[in-house]
């Protein structure tokens, strides 16, 4: 008996056939398309057809739309999908072209982008075979079997990635490989498809980004803008360049440019034939508007237009957005001081428009687990929230995608700086294999000339942690000479010290400056460097380049007390997990009732290795857990996360003042799917109360308190690390111990401190102790007229005794010439487990339209509100004390009751 065969319809609206006449230049947009011989189940042998489904697409999602396969993002549901990234899947679509001929035009079928291994026929005869992600193909079908006049049948089989990869790697042997499946540094595909210890093993296929057939007689194939400013940024010379290509040869083409700035006003130049396709000019401008940072000017945006010509006939127009802004990355030489291993290197932050900016903010992985369903608004809402989070700098991470131009417009919009890395992660790359380096060398190349257009887009790192991986691992002779590097045991080398930056400078920076660190000339293009982390001894060294700083939750697990110690010159990585918020809870349990945070769908959905072993002792070191429930369990997740990630930015942005710290990103912002992880959202973007602690310690003024506290049981490996300038700590000063039992003594260092570029004046502090058991209060500091200058800060307190007789909260408030609260801080006694504090009392709430104004008798530490879909909240998770009135805004706030928890609240 055959077997059976049904068909599964969507209801998507085919591609109408296009009008009979075409322009010089038109795009003909094929929209949809179908899975052919899809099987019903993982050993089914009946299949049916998907049609029509939309492209972008991808194999998965029309499989689940289809209820193929359950959705892989709830309860477990990812191990019953495994089986579909190893069958070979086919695509079809049909497009009509109604005019006779294309006697003098030209006609490429364009696919951005095919997931991964793809063969492509045109009605029967292959025409291009894919095996790169991340490559755009424009394939000339002028000539081929192209049929006018009638339906033609294009099919792109998608060969199973996952078997490719297998063979790959038994070809050419296993290299080492963090996360994901071994294979993976074999393939050119987005390596978190492979499982991160943040995500699932979703590997996809199928075509993720548009395709369509461009027809012309000519067309500007590419356009580019060089602008270099001068040193005092009160004059732009602007190199505009642009390349034909034509269906015919053509000896009047006529190529113009016009510039609109940002106020309005035009030039327009005529561009000249350097050779056959090229066409150049210049263009100075006067006084340009500059593009900035969110926290330190305007966002301007010029844009240009090139107008293609033959004679009257407009051909072909391109119209691209542009930003001019300087970007310098400093790296000057701090002093050496003797017996002090963390002093001396060297600098490593950011001038923009010749201004030193701190870039504290996030790394970014892919907003899901499947592209083609992000959308600009998602987008849109999870960037919105690092303006909300007051964040400078995004890193997109080398594990995930190059990100659709959608990302980059609303950075640049929004003022985000952007550090892309060069999409390698976590692994020991085949560097030294023709077809590895030839693809990757023109994926950089085709998407640099993509992003080039960012003002946002400040720096480009060749890779993501793979500097670790040939310390710890691999190893490799750094003193090789660099004819060498491929045949070293680390040959990736020779891409990210060498052929990456030659692209970058070529494509990003008009072929001028240096191709490691340097932004070319005027520094108006962007900065490459090698990899992130990397410099100095090995990837480790605190004192030169950036760190990734896992010693907290990871390595030696040190107390999060001591991420101040623990920063470097510029820290690129850093995090601490917890668990989503309580209404991300049933998605993620999916069908399961066992919503016990030991249950299996937790555990499923919780990636990093030793979770459980790593996590619960930051809790219980600072905190008394009193059920162990879900939401006790959420919420003291949440606090550590929260605490944990305030004390880093505080810490490490103490240190800006002197140029020791030039910034602070995150891991991580997102999330692909519910998780248990480092995102301080719970997907797909509601925040947790450590979004809301970065975003206090990131104001433009803040204050930064830090308690010192003698402890009894020193941990000689932590002492160690933070004393030295890399990871090979070399000997603990001891192994155990001393039963000595010292009076518990602590003293706190207050400052004042701004990352604004010009001066705050005017600022009123006060600072006061407050007896938790009791409320009692005494007056510390009250001073009036503060001034804090622009990039610096000033010491409030230093070494000032605090009370142990009785557990104290320091709480300082900083007010404004207005009398507006612009900063505070309420530092606790640490561990907060030994208080026996009577908050359970509660706070007062007093809820208006815009928010809600809180009041309480006893310190409460830790309060939060449960949020509701569509409010946006100025703060939350919040520390409140006796004798204040902290009001807080909401945007958009919902009537009703909502939940809400404190530290000690006993409601779990």
């Amino acid at each position: 008996m055959p077997p059976k065969r049904r068909q599964v319809s969507f209801a998507v609206s085919p591609t109408p056939p296009p009008r009979s006449r075409i322009s010089a230049k038109q795009r003909i947009e094929i929209k949809s398309g179908s899975w052919t011989d899809v099987p019903l189940a993982a050993d089914s042998t009946d299949t049916t057809k998907l049609s029509p489904v939309p492209i972008p697409t991808n194999i998965h999602l029309d499989l689940q739309r289809a209820g193929i396969i359950p959705d892989p993002h709830s309860g477990t549901n990812e191990r019953d999908v495994q089986w579909v990234h190893d069958c070979t899947w086919e695509f079809e679509t049909e497009f009509f072209l109604t005019l006779p001929s294309l006697a003098g035009r030209k006609a490429e079928l364009v696919f951005e982008g095919l997931d991964t291994f793809a063969t492509v026929s045109l009605n029967g005869k292959v025409i291009l075979e894919s095996e790169n992600m991340f490559l755009e193909h424009r394939v000339d079908i002028t000539d081929a079997v192209l049929l006018m006049g009638k339906q033609n049948v294009l099919t792109i089989v998608f060969h199973s990635a996952m078997k490719r990869g297998d063979a790959l790697m038994e070809e050419h042997g296993k290299r080492v490989c963090w996360n994901g499946h071994y294979n993976r540094p074999f393939v050119r595909k987005a390596q978190y498809h492979y499982g991160w210890d943040w995500g699932p093993s979703l590997v996809t296929c199928g075509p993720w980004k548009p395709i369509y057939i461009d027809i012309y007689s000519a067309q500007l194939s590419e356009v580019s803008v060089t602008p270099t400013l001068t040193a005092d940024l009160k004059q732009a010379t602007i190199g505009l360049r642009t390349k034909t290509d034509s269906a015919t040869s053509h000896d009047d083409l006529e190529i113009t440019a016009t510039i609109t700035s940002p106020n309005g006003t035009q030039r327009t130049v005529s561009l000249t034939s350097y050779s056959r396709n090229v066409y150049m000019s210049t263009i100075t401008l006067d006084e340009p508007e500059l593009w900035y940072p969110r926290t330190h000017g305007a966002q301007n945006l010029y844009e240009i237009e090139f107008k293609l010509c033959s004679g009257n006939t407009h051909l072909h127009t391109v119209t691209k957005k542009f930003g001019l802004r300087r970007v310098e990355l400093v790296q000057d030489a701090l002093p050496q001081v003797d017996g002090d291993n963390l002093s001396g290197g060297t600098t490593f932050y950011f001038r923009i428009n010749n201004i030193p900016v701190f870039c504290g903010g996030s790394n970014w992985i892919p907003a899901d687990s499947f592209q083609p369903r992000i959308t600009r608004e998602r987008l849109q809402a999870l960037l919105d929230l690092m303006v909300r989070g007051n964040q400078s700098m995004v890193r997109v991470w080398g594990g995930g995608i190059y990100e659709s131009d959608e990302f980059y417009e609303i950075c640049d919009t929004a003022g985000i700086l952007v550090w892309q890395d060069i999409l390698m992660a976590c692994a020991d790359y085949p560097a030294h294999l023709k077809y590895f380096a030839d693809s990757i060398l023109k994926e950089v190349d085709q998407n640099l000339k993509r992003l080039r257009w960012h003002p946002s887009l400040v720096i480009v790192a060749g890779s993501n942690e793979d500097y670790q991986v040939a310390d710890e691992e691999v190893g490799y002779d750094k003193d090789a000479p660099e004819d060498k590097w491929r045949e070293e045991p680390f040959p990736s080398r020779w891409l990210y010290e060498k052929k990456f930056a030659e692209i970058v400078k070529r494509v990003c920076n008009g072929d001028e400056g240096e191709l490691i660190g340097d932004a070319g000339e005027g520094g108006s293009g962007v900065v490459y460097w090698p990899g992130s982390p990397f410099g100095g001894e090995d990837s480790t060294d605190r004192t030169v380049g950036d760190v990734h700083q896992w010693n907290v939750w990871g390595g030696i697990q040190a107390p999060y007390q001591r991420y101040p110690d623990l920063g470097g010159r510029f820290v690129s990585e850093f995090g601490m997990p917890s668990f989503p918020s309580l209404p991300g809870i049933p998605y993620l349990l999916g069908s399961s009732s066992d919503n016990h945070p030991q249950s299996e769908a937790i555990s499923h959905h919780t990636k990093a290795h030793s979770f459980e072993k790593r996590l619960y002792p930051y809790i219980l070191e600072n905190y008394r857990i009193t059920n162990s429930s879900i939401a006790e369990i959420v919420y003291l997740s949440q606090l550590v996360q929260s605490d944990a990630l305030s004390c880093a930015f505080r810490g490490w942005r103490h240190r800006w003042g002197t140029r020791e710290c030039g910034g602070a990103l995150v891991w991580q912002l997102n999330d692909v799917w519910p998780a248990i992880s480092w995102s301080i959202t719970s997907f797909p973007d509601i925040p947790k109360p450590a979004f809301y602690a970065i975003s206090r310690a990131m104001r433009p003024i803040t204050l930064i308190s830090r308690r010192h506290t003698n402890d009894p049981k020193p941990n000689s490996k932590v002492e160690a690390l933070c004393a030295n300038k890399t990871a090979k700590a070399g000997k603990a000063a001891m192994h155990s111990t001393p039963h000595i039992y010292p009076p518990k003594q602590s003293t706190i260092d207050i400052s004042l401190s701004s990352i604004s570029h010009v001066p705050t004046e005017g600022l009123r502090v006060e600072v006061r102790y407050i007896t938790i058991s009791d409320s009692a209060t005494t007056a510390v500091l009250s001073r009036d007229s503060v001034t804090v200058p622009g990039n610096n800060e000033v010491s409030l307190l230093a070494s000032t005794v605090v009370p142990e007789d009785k557990p104290t909260v320091v709480f300082a408030v900083c007010y404004d010439a207005k009398g507006q609260v612009v900063a505070r801080d309420v530092d606790w006694p640490q561990p907060m487990k030994f208080v026996d504090s009577p908050a359970t009392l509660g706070p007062e709430l007093q809820w208006w339209e815009g928010g809600v104004v809180i009041s309480v008798a006893r310190c409460i530490k830790g309060l939060v509100f449960e949020e509701f879909a569509g409010e946006i909240w100025d703060d939350n998770g919040v520390d409140v004390v006796p004798g204040e009135v902290l009001a807080i805004k909401v945007a958009n706030l919902k009537k009703g009751p909502r939940k809400m928890w404190w530290y000690g609240c006993g409601k779990w």
